[in-house]
């Protein structure tokens, strides 16, 4: 489905705009006004979730949900342009018996923008750095990831700090180094020229793919990321959490951090850059490929970014020598029956429950 997408609209769009791209090179101080809640206070309207901030070593200050009772936390990472919001109707069903963190990465939601958005886009090794400050700042000795999208950042820091994971559950995201001559149409558009323009000066990612250009004007895509749109109040608090193209520039990951096979020279960044992302991706896939940790891979009906044949990769029918997992002892395997496409989270046709019924029955097994 994504092999069809043209980005010629969306393009036209972003280099018809008058803002400069040089609005990026704002200071922190300028760029950074989000409206945020205070501590304790609501974090969204019509949820009954408290806005929770830990500031990290390292600088940037996290915001956080923390529900529930558990003595292993599930640790919920979101992808782009998402942030804790997306998981707001699955926490319920998680928090009945499971103590249930989710984060807005640095640079998302209601965290705080870094330094190094200013001067660089921060990329999977930065945010694997954050979780780890994050989860010793919390003091918790072992956590539960549950990885979304670009949530794969957290498939970084468990190889990075493997004794703090206690168990991996994943859907929609990828698992390492992608094909260079296999990217679908839109990420083509995001690493040529016009891409910059496309993802801070459109906002490509909220307005077009979150969105299914429900609120932007635009035609729409031959695809579609879930099957509903979100209404008014829900679009508010994404579009609220990212109101400029200075905002936006930590959505220019797909541009500059993506790890892949056979990159091309024309390709956004230095040899080394590349190299380098080529190597964090490479790291966190042998992870996955050879860890014992329990791991527990979700596959959408039909999902979008998880193709089903990987589910010969994760299980151990497809041989290690043609990229399968060498360690398959200790994988589950799930299937949603709820229609499904790329947001699961954000969709209401049962999916958020199912989602959560998923962890907690692979939870119950491993315990």
């Amino acid at each position: 489905m994504f092999r069809q997408f043209t980005a010629t609209r969306s393009l036209a769009k972003a280099l018809a705009m008058s803002t400069a791209i040089t609005t990026l090179s704002l200071s922190v101080a300028q760029a950074d006004d989000i409206v945020r809640p205070a501590a304790g206070a609501t974090a969204y309207e019509s949820y009954p979730y408290a806005a929770h901030y830990a500031q990290l070593p390292s600088g940037p200050r996290m915001h956080y949900l923390d529900e529930g009772d558990g003595e292993v936390p599930l640790l919920l990472i979101h992808g782009i342009p998402t942030q804790a919001y997306v998981w707001r109707e699955v926490i319920p069903h998680l928090a009945q018996s499971q103590r249930v963190i989710a984060i807005d990465q640095p640079n998302w939601g209601y965290s705080d923008h870094t330094p190094e958005v200013r001067g660089g886009v921060p990329c999977a090794g930065h945010y694997a750095d954050w979780i780890g400050e994050f989860v010793d700042t919390l003091g918790v000795e072992q956590v539960r990831l549950v990885i979304f999208d670009m949530g794969f950042t957290g498939f970084l820091y468990a190889a990075r700090n493997p004794e703090e994971v206690a168990g991996i559950a994943f859907f929609e995201t990828v698992l390492g180094p992608l094909p260079r001559d296999r990217v679908p149409p839109f990420i083509e558009a995001v690493l040529s020229d016009q891409g910059i323009a496309l993802s801070t000066e459109a906002n490509f990612f909220t307005e077009t793919l979150l969105f299914n250009n429900a609120f932007n004007g635009a035609e729409p895509l031959p695809f579609r990321t879930m099957t509903r749109d979100l209404n008014d109040a829900e679009a508010a608090v994404y579009s609220g959490a990212r109101p400029t193209p200075a905002h936006r520039q930590a959505e220019l990951f797909d541009r500059e951090c993506l790890g892949f096979i056979g990159a091309r020279e024309s390709d956004p960044g230095t040899p080394t850059k590349k190299a380098h992302n080529l190597a964090e991706f490479t790291e966190f896939a042998t992870y996955l490929a050879t860890t014992d940790t329990p791991r527990l891979a979700i596959f959408g009906n039909p999902g979008l970014v998880m193709p089903a044949m990987l589910e010969g990769v994760v299980t151990g029918a497809v041989p290690p020598e043609q990229g399968g997992w060498q360690s398959t002892q200790t994988v589950s395997v799930a299937h949603m029956a709820a229609p499904t496409l790329h947001y699961w989270p954000e969709e209401r046709n049962g999916a958020p429950e199912e989602l959560a019924g998923h962890i907690l029955d692979w939870i119950a097994q491993d315990d």
